[in-house]
């Protein structure tokens, strides 16, 4: 007997976060990347950054999925209304988090849904790799965890 396969966190969790995200927001780069691809003025990056199995047996399993989203806003000449529409970008991004905390996804014929979303922290410009080069980059990570449960 073959066994069957699921790209679970691509298919059921990263692709739909970024489907979300692609119509709320009408204009920049919204993606898929462990790293920022794209210095356009304004973008969204998702990423998973880690599992843990909450429950493992014959029939099923069941996952929690920590994803980073991370927005990312150059401005090289910032002023107060620049940072009061990154905070509202910031916040914006979590309420639609929070909106999206259970996803029902079909792909393939297969239905699969993540539940119990929340946004765990939220960290304004803590940079990582090569962020910290980029001139006049605010970012905005937001650490979503999600639970997923398959059933064989």
């Amino acid at each position: 007997m073959a066994v069957s396969y699921d790209n679970v966190w691509f298919n059921y969790i990263l692709d739909p976060i970024r489907d979300f995200f692609i119509t709320e927001y009408t204009y920049g780069k919204v993606y898929i990347s462990p790293s920022i691809l794209h210095k356009d003025p304004f973008s969204i990056r998702i990423w998973g950054n880690s599992t843990e199995t909450i429950s493992y047996n014959q029939s099923e399993w069941v996952k929690r999925y920590s994803n980073e989203i991370s927005l990312y806003e150059i401005e090289t000449n910032p002023s107060e209304a620049f940072y009061k529409q990154f905070l509202n970008d910031s916040e914006r991004i979590y309420q639609l988090l929070f909106s999206k905390n259970y996803v029902s996804t079909t792909f393939d014929s297969t239905t699969l849904n993540y539940y119990d979303g929340v946004v765990e922290s939220m960290d304004i410009n803590e940079y990582v790799g090569e962020e910290e080069g980029i001139e006049g980059l605010n970012v905005c990570r937001l650490i979503f965890n999600v639970t997923l449960s398959r059933a064989s």
